[in-house]
């Protein structure tokens, strides 16, 4: 047991001595105060011990009585307090024990509140400052914050997609959480996407034509929406949050051109309330304050704009002429809208360059476009600080967001990224492999250039998505 001591201190500088009797085995009046420099402790630190010091010197016991309130609770956070003390004759301090109990409940800090109520000599001051606040901190954490979550689309019709965590020191991975977590046999047919909003995170699986709700850091199922026997999406894509709901990319019946859209999900109730049409094949999705902006990829197709939607009337503003086939976006410090195109692939028979486009999301113009050779089609905008990455031919590409010429040479060549993300100096890779085995999640430092980690997760990797300490 680790013991760590709150000295009990005398809160006045000065005080008067009253005494009702010249009697030497009369205890001698005295003033009890409390301070201390140190005022939280971690629930694993085992006994706190505290001391109760009193100005005088008493020729008999005293019995000093004190209440204990506060968050924390008695039995569950701390063991039960007896309410009193025995100040022996001749002394001047004694000590009582907190005994903090370390338990696996993950819960806020809480607090304990000393109070010195009386004593059993009559004449004892109780000063001002005779209460105690003890912080008791939590040591536990649920089980997939402060990692990484890497979402796998599984063989198609198969129903075998899957989540996986990667702890955040890249030490362990726990293959299909969801399935583990719940006891289901399944979480679904491909997996597209994941959003994070508060507590929740909302699965796409873009087969199984649903969301599926989950507690992001316990994997807990909360709500499904939708499902192959209902119709409120249509080849789900991706989500974004905005004004309070949520915003979901539906590609409709790939024959039909005239019928994609983007659901809007009350998020209390975990329902679509309605649809918003827009052109064909709506894929990726990004909000800035109550605006939210979806690449229209072309889904079976090919398309060239990104739709403009006010999410306060969920309507559709306008739509922004981009590159063929947008596939990422990335808002830079600014507030400003990076918009990376692939171009037509050669096998559509109408070949295009891939383009990055610059919009000023203030009036949504566009500002700045580069444009590629008509043999390469990038892929996997991804920001971090004031530095933008993609990924084109097998390499990842660095440029500053200040720039307008592409760059030339690559950061890191010999990649087979199926997806990628960059944050804190960190890049993260899947690698789907052969599309049947399981896939590799590959961690690069860019300081150097060099790898971290390759871990193996499970088939098709296809997202990456932090999942940041819970809120306590």
């Amino acid at each position: 047991m680790k013991l760590k001591h709150f000295m009990l201190t005398a809160a006045f500088a000065s005080f008067i001595l009253t005494s009702c009797s010249d009697d030497d085995d009369m205890p001698t009046p005295g003033t009890i105060g409390i301070a201390t420099t140190e005022d939280s402790y971690d629930e694993g630190e085992g006994t706190v011990g505290i001391t109760i010091s009193t100005t005088s010197v008493n020729a008999m016991d005293v019995t000093i009585n004190y209440e204990v309130t506060g968050t924390a609770t008695e039995g569950e956070d701390y063991q039960s307090l007896s309410g009193s003390v025995i100040l022996p004759a001749g002394e001047t301090s004694v000590q009582e024990s907190l005994i903090l109990i370390d338990d696996t409940e993950v819960e806020s800090s809480e607090e304990v509140i000393f109070t010195i109520t009386s004593t059993s000599n009559v004449e004892d001051i109780v000063g001002a400052n005779s209460s105690l606040i003890v912080t008791i901190t939590d040591n536990d954490s649920y089980p997939f914050e402060n990692g990484i979550l890497v979402s796998h689309e599984g063989n198609f019709m198969q129903g075998n997609a899957s989540i996986s965590f990667v702890s955040d020191d890249l030490a362990t991975v726990e293959n299909d959480i969801f399935k583990t977590v719940n006891d289901a046999d399944a979480l679904g047919d491909n997996a597209q996407s994941m959003s994070f909003y508060e507590n929740m995170a909302y699965i796409v699986l873009n087969g199984s034509q649903k969301i599926e709700v989950v507690n992001r850091y316990t994997f807990e199922s909360v709500a499904t929406i939708g499902g192959p026997s209902e119709t409120d999406f249509l080849n789900p894509r991706y989500m974004a949050i905005a004004n309070g709901k949520g915003y979901v990319t539906n590609w409709g019946d790939g024959s039909n051109p005239d019928d994609d859209y983007v659901a809007v999900i009350d998020l209390e109730t975990n329902t679509v309330e309605s649809t918003i049409s827009v052109a064909e094949g709506p894929e990726k999705i990004i909000v800035k304050d109550n605006t939210v902006y979806v690449a229209l990829q072309g889904g079976f197709n090919q398309n060239n704009g990104v739709t403009v939607i006010d999410a306060t009337t969920n309507t559709v503003t306008t739509t922004i002429t981009v590159g063929d086939r947008p596939n990422s976006m990335q808002l830079d410090a600014s507030g400003n809208l990076w918009v990376l195109s692939s171009g037509n692939p050669s096998w559509t028979g109408n070949e295009t360059a891939g383009q990055i486009d610059y919009i000023n999301t203030t009036d949504n113009t566009v500002t700045t476009t580069m444009n590629y050779a008509v043999t390469e089609h990038p892929g996997n905008l991804e920001i971090d600080g004031a530095t933008l990455y993609y990924y084109s031919g097998g390499s990842v590409y660095a440029m500053d967001t200040t720039t307008s010429v592409l760059p030339t040479t690559a950061e890191i060549e010999g990649l087979n990224f199926y997806d990628m993300a960059v944050i804190d100096g960190k890049l993260y890779g899947v690698d789907a492999k052969d599309f049947v085995s399981n896939g590799s999640l590959e961690v690069y430092d860019l300081s150097d250039n060099n790898l971290l980690a390759s871990k193996t997760v499970s088939i098709i990797p296809g997202g990456i998505y932090f999942n940041e300490t819970a809120a306590r």
